[in-house]
């Protein structure tokens, strides 16, 4: 079972939720839920955090037959505009603040090419990735090193009026933006998508996996939620 906290989402929640009674089942992890479980927490003996873990799943489900929960329906999942920063027709363009010409969108273009792909798909398909990164400079977005500062996402979103946008570290606020038509820009720490740091486009989980565009590599496609998780830094997520 999944770790439950506020603002999970889901069949789990909705499987809490008939285990601890006397709740709405609407799927939505909210504060009632929460000091439900807080109640259950208290009188099992349990750590009194409202996170239900592996100690209170197993105190609620214990000697209780317990249905699979089916993984939701992907059909709706949609792969976006796959954008790579090392396009010849703008690898060599210069993204950089001080006028360096070695920063360039093949060496550090990943935010604006992550991110065009989710304009592209859902708002402009005129747009590309030098647009974007031409947007950054002139915001000031473009940090001196490393790339793209993370107050480039909602200026994007606000110049091209997404419905809504929600930066989070919450797994499961970014299984809730993929389910209802979103993308998601992920910026990732050392691991599988990167030796330093990087932005990916997110547009599906499946199967214990999260799927992504990297706009660095054609191979590197998806990764086990699990060491995603412990990887990313955070999620840019965008409903158009």
């Amino acid at each position: 079972m999944e770790t439950l906290r506020r603002g999970s989402r889901g069949e789990e929640v909705k499987l809490l939720q008939t285990l601890l009674g006397n709740l709405d089942v609407d799927g939505i992890f909210g504060k009632k839920t929460k000091a439900a479980v807080m109640a259950f927490q208290s009188a099992s003996g349990l750590k009194v955090d409202g996170i239900v873990g592996p100690k209170t799943w197993a105190a609620l489900t214990e000697g209780k037959d317990i249905p699979d929960i089916p993984e939701p329906s992907h059909t709706e999942f949609k792969k976006p505009v796959d954008y790579k920063q090392y396009d010849t027709k703008w690898a060599k363009k210069m993204y950089s603040n001080h006028g360096d010409k070695s920063q360039t969108m093949k060496s550090s273009g990943c935010g604006p090419t992550s991110m065009a792909d989710i304009v592209a798909t859902v708002i402009d398909p005129k747009v590309t990735p030098p647009d974007l990164a031409d947007d950054a400079m002139a915001w000031g977005d473009r940090t001196a090193n490393s790339g793209t500062n993370w107050t480039f996402f909602p200026h994007i979103a606000d110049k091209y009026n997404f419905k809504k946008y929600v930066k989070t570290t919450s797994l499961a606020t970014l299984k809730s933006c993929l389910d209802t038509g979103g993308y998601a820009v992920a910026s990732m720490s050392k691991g599988y998508w990167t030796s330093g740091g990087h932005f990916i486009c997110v547009w599906k989980y499946e199967g214990g996996y999260i799927y992504a565009n990297d706009p660095a590599s054609s191979k590197r496609t998806k990764q086990k939620e699990s060491d995603f998780m412990k990887e990313r830094k955070a999620f840019f997520c965008f409903w158009g």
